[in-house]
């Protein structure tokens, strides 16, 4: 008789599992991602076949050691290149980075990279036209001084702003 209850037992306890299964699972899906309106910024000018040079009206920014935030005198600076720009509105300029000879080169290019990016963002905010700013980073390939102090690499860490001013035609 035990043996007997035992099997019942087992049948239908086993059948039971077999017809009712196992739970469900609730599949939980990740909420729809949150669409952000983004203004595209203007874009950049090509700088393909075009000659920039230095123009004696638009000053070099300088940083801190590694950062691309703009002090105050920059700040200052580059109001006084903005007026001249409003006032030169035919010239177009590229931003260059640059960084101080620490740093890995990918590191230094991605800095020198930002620094100018965060000049253009200013200039534009100042009214200067973004299609008339391009950027390029030089990380620490173009030193401004070649020596191995604090005095040199405060040098280096700027951004300098060439113009194209196109010929009178």
């Amino acid at each position: 008789m035990n043996r007997w209850f035992l099997l019942a037992t087992c049948f239908l306890f086993f059948g039971s599992c077999l017809f009712t299964g196992c739970a469900k699972k609730k599949i939980v899906r990740p909420p729809e991602p949150i669409q952000q309106v983004v203004e595209k910024p203007a874009e950049e000018p090509s700088l393909r076949g075009k000659e920039y040079r230095k123009v004696p009206k638009l000053e070099t920014v300088y940083f801190d050691y590694d950062d691309a935030t703009l002090r105050s005198d920059a700040r200052n600076i580059l109001a006084k290149n903005a007026k001249w720009l409003k006032e030169n509105s035919d010239v177009e300029i590229i931003v260059e980075g640059h960084c101080d000879e620490r740093g890995t080169t990918d590191y230094n290019i991605a800095l020198g990279d930002r620094r100018a990016k965060s000049v253009r963002s200013y200039l534009t905010k100042l009214g200067i036209k973004g299609n008339r700013i391009a950027t390029i980073s030089y990380g620490e390939e173009k030193p401004a001084d070649f020596g191995h102090d604090e005095s040199s690499w405060s040098k280096n860490r700027r951004a300098e702003m060439l113009g194209r001013i196109p010929e009178k035609k």
